[in-house]
């Protein structure tokens, strides 16, 4: 790479209208970071049914569900266990490209949201730019990102991408009451799955270290706390809950052992990419209202073609990073290899990406290195933002906007002032006024009603799991 120019048009083949690649798809072998057979420690996802524990997702599949290591010998997949889910992946991944905060992604920080924490980066918030820290911050600071949405509805992605443009490479979905209803596909999709895995299950046994015979009243207590976690380890005894006498652990998930593949499978979805576009961009002669209008605009090809090009090297940067998958306590996943660190056979990879075409045809493709995205980074960078990135925007939560929108209303001139805040009823106070106090409920619960879509729908955050730490 020997200019900016030779840079910028190297991928512009899969970035064009007219390309035939559907995605580039990057398959990376993992293993325990102990060994191809170590014990590792999936997610544990919240349980479903009344009575029922947290437990890993694994799906069995086919007769061998029940005989992994058989059904691996064999060479057939009996099960697959999930061990960092679609949101996760997009989080983690969006993480790693913190350190490009401030000098290629656009800097957004937010502060006031947790107790005795610093501000969090907009690329730490698990549902981006429809998130509620973003939304509900002081002196209007949220406005900018609502009119980007509002864009991005009517076709424009630039505005969005000039603001949160992980918001387009990992997805978002607006669709809280009062919302814009932008809703983004993710470009980035990652997921670790394993195959043809055993459950492990473990049992422990918590002593204490406090002696009963210290005291005698203390002594009567105890014995009757360890009698009480005898008959049920979850007693609800104040002394076992305080760690004071000896209390067996029940039996509980252990981990699992991979007899067959632990492998982290990407997509780039080049389709996705190409259905983005973005209008020209407005001149100081134009209003707001006009630039965010789709029936005033065209299809600008520079902008964007530059738009594209800054996406995908977003995107490349947090795909390439070859960084071991520190996930949880017990599920450190390192890069597989072949005998004697890893398991892989003579002839496989520990890591290959391909490009799949629009007819089902496959071809190799040759991830580049860290140093070559970063480079093809900076100039789609430069190239889109012509003027350098904005300056760093610094917001501030505010509680008390939080709590109005979820504190109930009560009175006509509560669901006034809380209606005319919606962006469906701005400017239209007057109107709400000479409305009854019934029209008013009817028209807020129409409002807090929730969207009906997909649950997973680009913008979720972790494994959904409250039991995972």
């Amino acid at each position: 790479m020997t200019s900016d120019t030779n840079i910028l048009s190297d991928y512009d083949g899969f970035l064009r209208d007219e390309a035939d690649i559907a995605a580039i798809v990057i398959r990376e072998r993992l293993r325990p970071v102990q060994g191809p057979r170590g014990v590792f420690f999936p997610p544990t996802f919240a349980a479903i049914g009344q009575g029922k524990k947290s437990d890993y997702h694994i799906d069995r599949i086919g007769p061998l569900a029940d005989d992994p290591e058989r059904a691996a010998r064999d060479g057939v997949i009996a099960n697959r266990c999930t061990v960092d889910s679609v949101p996760s992946q997009a989080n983690r991944l969006e993480n790693r490209l913190l350190r490009y905060s401030g000098k290629y992604i656009p800097k957004v920080s937010i502060s006031g949201s947790r107790v005795g924490e610093q501000s969090l980066d907009l690329l730490e918030v698990g549902h981006r730019v429809a998130d509620a820290v973003l939304r509900y911050t002081a002196d209007n600071g949220y406005e900018p990102f609502r009119a980007a949405l509002r864009a991005f509805v009517a076709g424009d992605a630039a505005p969005l991408a000039r603001l949160a443009p992980t918001s387009l490479v990992f997805g978002h979905w607006d669709s809280r009451p009062g919302g814009t209803k932008s809703k983004a596909r993710r470009i980035l999709r990652s997921e670790i799955v394993a195959y043809n895995v055993a459950r492990v299950t473990k049992r422990s046994q918590y002593w204490s270290s406090i002696d009963p015979e210290v005291n005698e009243e203390l002594g009567q207590i105890l014995a009757e706390a360890k009698e009480a976690a005898s008959r049920d380890p979850e007693t609800k005894n104040p002394a076992s809950q305080l760690g004071m006498t000896d209390v067996p652990a029940p039996e509980s998930p252990g981990g699992v052992i991979a007899f067959g593949k632990i492998e982290r499978t990407s997509m780039i979805a080049l389709s996705g990419l190409r259905s983005l576009t973005a209008f020209p961009a407005p001149t100081s002669a134009q209003s707001e209202a006009s630039a965010g209008n789709a029936n005033a605009q065209v299809i600008d090809p520079d902008q964007t073609l530059a738009l594209r090009r800054y996406l995908f090297a977003l995107s490349l940067a947090a795909v390439v990073d070859p960084g071991a998958w520190d996930l949880r306590e017990g599920c450190i996943l390192v890069r597989n290899g072949p005998p004697p660190s890893g398991d892989l056979s003579d002839g496989e990879t520990p890591i290959t990406a391909t490009l799949v075409r629009f007819n089902g045809e496959e071809q190799s493709f040759t991830l580049p290195s860290p140093a070559d995205v970063e480079a093809y980074l900076e100039a789609a960078t430069d190239a889109f933002f012509q003027n350098g990135l904005p300056k760093a925007t610094q917001l501030t939560f505010a509680p008390k906007l939080a709590y109005a929108a979820v504190a109930e209303p009560k009175t006509k001139k509560d669901f006034v002032e809380r209606l005319a805040a919606l962006q469906d009823y701005a400017g239209k106070e007057a109107e709400l006024k000479q409305m009854d106090l019934r029209k008013l409920k009817k028209l807020w619960q129409e409002k807090q009603a929730p969207a009906a879509g997909p649950e997973d729908s680009g913008g979720s955050g972790g494994d959904s799991s409250p039991t995972e730490p």
